[in-house]
C-alpha cells in the first residue's frame, strides 16, 4: 500500500525483515523485528479502494489463554451491556416473539421487526415481558363474581392457568383468596359458569411487602407453592412472583433482564411511515428497552426530526438509529444523543436485505465499519453496531475486529426453528424461505407509494437450510468468535478494540483471485447434490475464477 501512494513505507522486501536490513526502520519494525501485516489504519485510509469481509484476513498473535477465557461481553449501548456481541436482526423472517425470546435468555437480545402492525409487535414485546418476570408487577387479576369460564378464556388466551381474586378484581385490591388449576380442572362443562368466590382458597400463601426477591424466591420454596403474591400491610395485591421464573434463571444464567427482571428486548421501527412517531411511543409504553430507528427508507430530515422528539419525551429509553455509511450520516445521528448507530450500506426501501445485489449507492462493509466505527467510538464514545452484511462466525469476528461492539445477524438465523419463515423439502433437505410474501405483502400495505411500486421486479426470497433451534446454533457461533479471539491473543472485547486502535492488531487483503476462488467454490458446494466428492479445481473452472 505505502508504495502505491508514495509514502515513507518503502517495498516489503525480504531484507526489510532485518532488524539491520534497509527496510527496517521505514517500516517501523525497530521494536519489533518479527511485526508483519498492516495496521487497519494503513489498510483503509491508505488505499481508494473499499473492502468488504472476505477482502481481509486478521494476523495471529501470542497464544497464551483457552478459547474458555474469553469474554465476550460488551455494551450495546452506553447504558446497555450484553453476555454475547450477537443480536436477530429485525427482519421479517428472522425476529418475532419466540426468537427474541430465546436470544435474551442466551444473554443477547432480539429487535422484533416493524413489518406488521402496531399492535401485533407490542403483542410480541408483551409476550415477552411476561416469559420472565422477577416480581410481576401487573398481573393478571379476577374478582369473585368471575366465573370459571372467564378463567378459562384468560387460559386460553394468555397462557395463564391460577390467578389472585380481589375484591374489586383489579391489581391493588384486597387479597381474598387463590384459583388455580386443580381447583377448576375437576368442574364439569355444564357447570363453568359458577363464580370463582364458591370454589376459591381463601387461605394464601403471601409476602409481606418490603421483600427482596430472593427473600420471596426462599419463602415460594419453602411454602412449596408455585406463585406467591405480594401484598402491601392492608393487605392488598402489588404483585407476583412464579416458581416457574426460578427456574429459568437456573437453566439461563446469563440471560438479559433489565432493572425490573424482565426480559430485554428492542423494536424496530421503519422511519418515513406515517405513524412511525406513534408506533414508536407504543413500543416505549409496552416495555421496549430499546428502539431501533430504521432509516432505509428515509434517513433525512425525518430520522432526524424523529430522534429529536422521542430524546425529548423519553430520554431514558435507548435509539439505535441507522444503518450509516458514512462519516457524515454518523455525525448527523450521533450529535443528536443517539445510543448507537449501526453500520452498513445503505439498501432499497424495504429493510434489510432487500433489492438486488449491488447498489449504485452504499460502502463495502469492512471499510465502513471500520471507519464510521472508529469515528463515532473516538469523537463520540458510542458503540457502533455491524449489519446488514454477516453472513458467517467469520464475518462477524472481523466486524468485531474492526470495531463493533455487537453483530446483527440477518441470514444466519433465519434456518434456526424460531425464525418465522416458512419450511420447504428441496431435493431432501429442509429448507427455510427467507423474505417470503408474507413480508411483501405487509410491506404494500404499509408504505406509501412512492417507496413501494406496485410491481416489484426483484426476487426477495430464498431458500436457507434449516438448522435446528437457535439454542444450539448461538452458542456455536459464540465458540467460533472465542476461538478467533484466542488466535489473535486477546481476551475481550475492550482488549480487542485498544489493539485495533493502538496499531497491534494487524490484517492484509487477499488478492481477487482467492476471494473469488473460495467463494466460487462455497457456491458450488451448495448447489452440488453431492459436494464431498467435487473436486475444488471446477469451482474455478465453472466459475472462471
Amino acid at each position: 500500500l505505502g508504495r502505491h501512494r508514495g509514502d515513507s513505507y518503502g517495498p516489503r522486501s525480504g531484507s526489510g525483515r532485518s532488524a539491520k536490513g534497509r527496510g527496517s526502520a521505514a517500516m517501523g519494525w525497530e521494536d519489533d523485528v518479527a511485526m508483519d501485516g498492516w495496521t487497519a489504519e494503513k489498510v483503509f485510509g491508505g488505499c481508494p479502494t473499499g473492502y468488504g469481509y472476505d477482502d481481509i484476513t486478521f494476523l495471529p498473535g501470542h497464544v497464551s489463554f483457552e478459547a474458555s477465557d474469553v469474554d465476550l461481553g460488551g455494551k450495546l449501548t452506553n447504558r446497555i451491556s450484553l453476555r454475547m456481541p450477537l443480536l436477530s436482526s429485525p427482519v421479517g423472517t428472522v425476529t418475532e416473539s419466540e426468537m427474541a425470546i430465546k436470544m435474551a435468555l442466551l444473554g443477547s437480545m432480539g429487535v422484533i421487526h416493524g413489518n406488521q402492525s402496531a399492535e401485533a409487535q407490542a403483542a410480541m414485546i408483551q409476550r415477552l415481558k411476561r416469559f420472565v418476570n422477577g416480581f410481576i408487577l401487573e398481573p393478571f387479576v379476577l374478582g369473585p363474581k368471575n366465573t370459571v369460564e372467564d378463567l378459562d378464556k384468560l387460559k386460553a388466551e394468555h397462557g395463564v392457568g391460577g390467578v389472585p381474586i380481589t375484591e374489586d378484581g383489579k391489581l391493588h385490591g384486597k387479597l381474598i383468596g387463590w384459583v388455580g388449576a386443580r381447583d377448576t380442572d375437576t368442574i364439569p362443562e355444564e357447570d363453568r359458569k359458577r363464580q370463582l368466590q364458591h370454589i376459591m382458597v381463601k387461605k394464601v400463601v403471601m409476602g409481606q411487602e418490603p421483600i427482596s426477591l430472593k427473600e420471596a424466591t426462599d419463602l415460594l420454596r419453602k411454602a412449596k407453592v408455585g406463585k406467591l403474591p405480594i401484598v402491601d400491610a392492608e393487605n392488598r395485591l402489588v404483585s407476583l412472583v412464579c416458581r416457574s421464573d426460578v427456574k429459568k434463571s437456573r437453566e439461563y444464567p446469563n440471560m438479559s433482564v433489565n432493572d425490573s427482571n424482565q426480559l430485554m428486548v428492542g423494536a424496530a421501527v421503519l422511519v418515513g411511515l406515517e405513524d412511525d412517531y406513534e408506533r414508536a411511543k407504543g413500543l416505549v409504553g409496552v416495555g421496549a428497552d430499546v428502539l431501533f430507528l430504521d432509516g432505509s427508507v428515509d434517513s433525512g430530515d425525518r430520522l432526524l426530526d424523529l430522534i429529536k422528539r422521542l430524546k425529548a419525551e423519553n430520554p431514558e429509553t435507548d435509539i439505535i438509529a441507522g444503518p450509516a455509511c458514512s462519516c457524515r450520516q454518523a455525525k448527523r445521528l450521533a450529535e443528536l444523543g443517539v445510543d448507537a448507530i449501526l453500520i452498513g450500506s445503505s439498501v432499497p426501501p424495504g429493510g434489510f436485505d432487500f433489492g438486488s445485489a449491488s447498489s449504485a449507492v452504499g460502502r463495502p462493509e469492512a471499510t465502513a465499519m471500520f471507519e464510521v466505527g472508529t469515528y463515532i467510538r473516538l469523537n463520540f464514545g458510542i458503540p457502533a453496531i455491524a449489519g446488514p452484511g454477516i453472513f458467517c462466525v467469520g464475518h462477524a469476528l472481523k466486524a468485531i475486529c474492526l470495531g463493533a461492539s455487537a453483530v446483527l445477524l440477518s441470514e444466519p438465523l433465519a434456518g434456526t426453528d424460531e425464525a418465522p419463515g416458512a419450511q420447504v423439502l428441496r431435493d431432501g433437505t429442509w429448507m427455510k424461505l427467507q423474505h417470503s410474501e408474507e413480508p411483501l405483502r405487509a410491506m404494500r400495505s404499509r408504505l406509501s407509494a412512492k417507496h413501494m411500486p406496485d410491481s416489484i421486479p426483484r426476487h426477495i426470497s430464498r431458500a436457507v437450510p434449516c438448522q435446528g433451534s437457535v439454542t444450539g446454533l448461538v452458542p456455536y457461533m459464540l465458540q467460533g468468535i472465542r476461538a478467533g479471539m484466542q488466535d489473535l491473543g486477546l481476551k475481550s472485547l475492550p482488549e480487542l478494540h485498544k489493539a485495533l486502535d493502538g496499531g497491534d492488531l494487524r490484517l492484509e487483503c487477499r488478492s481477487p483471485f482467492s476471494a473469488q476462488l473460495m467463494a466460487a467454490a462455497a457456491q458450488t458446494a451448495r448447489q452440488s447434490p453431492k459436494p464431498e466428492v467435487m473436486p475444488f479445481f471446477v469451482a474455478a473452472q465453472q466459475y472462471g475464477a
